[in-house]
C-alpha cells in the first residue's frame, strides 16, 4: 500500500509503495494527488527501492487507464516531476516504459541510481546535508 509524506517547505512528496504495486494502489495514489489541495502546484515526487513487483499486466489498455488517471490528477497542477531511485530491474524496465508513455509538458518521470542523484534532479541547487536524506529514508 502506498504512503504519501509531504514536505511543504520543498514542495516534495515522498511516496512509499511497499514491495508490490497493483492497480488499486496506483488509483489511490492519483486520488490522493487530486484530493490534497495543499500540495505544491509544481509538485516534486520521490520514491525508492522497496518495489519488487508490479502486479498488473503491461497492456495498452492498462497503460491508457493509467494515463487517463494521471491526466485527471494533473488537472489542478502546473507540473508533476517524479524521480525513482534504486529500483529493482523488472520494475525499472516498467518505469522506462511508463516515462515514454506518460511524459508530457506537465509531467516527467525519470529514474536514478541514488537518492542524492534523484534529489539533485528534482530540486535545483540541492546540496546533500544528511538531515533531509535521513527524513526521506
Amino acid at each position: 500500500m502506498e504512503l504519501h509524506t509531504y514536505f511543504s517547505n520543498l514542495g516534495l512528496l515522498r511516496v512509499s509503495w511497499g514491495p508490490v504495486i497493483d492497480t488499486d494502489s496506483i488509483r489511490r495514489h492519483f486520488d490522493l494527488l487530486i484530493a490534497n489541495k495543499n500540495y505544491a502546484r509544481d509538485l516534486k515526487i520521490i520514491t525508492s527501492a522497496e518495489v519488487e513487483e508490479l502486479a498488473f499486466p503491461l497492456t495498452h489498455e492498462k497503460m491508457e487507464t493509467f494515463r487517463r488517471w494521471r491526466e485527471e490528477a494533473l488537472t489542478d497542477y502546473d507540473s508533476l516531476t517524479t524521480a525513482f531511485y534504486s529500483i529493482k530491474p523488472v520494475p525499472a524496465a516498467y518505469i522506462d516504459y511508463f516515462s515514454e508513455f506518460f511524459d508530457t509538458e506537465k509531467s516527467l518521470m525519470r529514474q536514478f541510481s541514488s537518492q542524492e542523484a534523484a534529489l539533485k534532479w528534482l530540486i535545483p541547487g540541492y546540496q546533500p546535508n544528511g538531515l533531509m536524506e535521513l527524513y526521506l529514508d
